[in-house]
């Protein structure tokens, strides 16, 4: 799943955020000027290849490697 473009994922970007989240299923902040993004893409070198890899850009922010994945909640 990496690899094909950076992902957009709902939490807002904080440098410092895994420092003083909860240790299980971290919201992120709840207001920010950047959004997370995940995955790296096809013009990336192989480190940000992964879904840890957090990276971040503005919100309108527009390029060939940045999308999305469509993904539905378990019942």
């Amino acid at each position: 799943m990496a690899g094909n473009v950076w992902e957009w994922v709902v939490d807002w970007y904080d440098r410092d955020y895994y420092a003083k989240s909860p240790d299980v299923n971290p919201k992120g902040p709840a207001e920010g000027k950047y959004k997370v993004m995940r995955g790296g893409s096809w013009s990336d070198v192989e480190k940000y290849l992964t879904c840890a890899y957090r990276s971040w850009a503005r919100p309108a922010e527009r390029s060939p490697n940045i999308g999305f994945r469509c993904v539905r909640g378990v019942k």
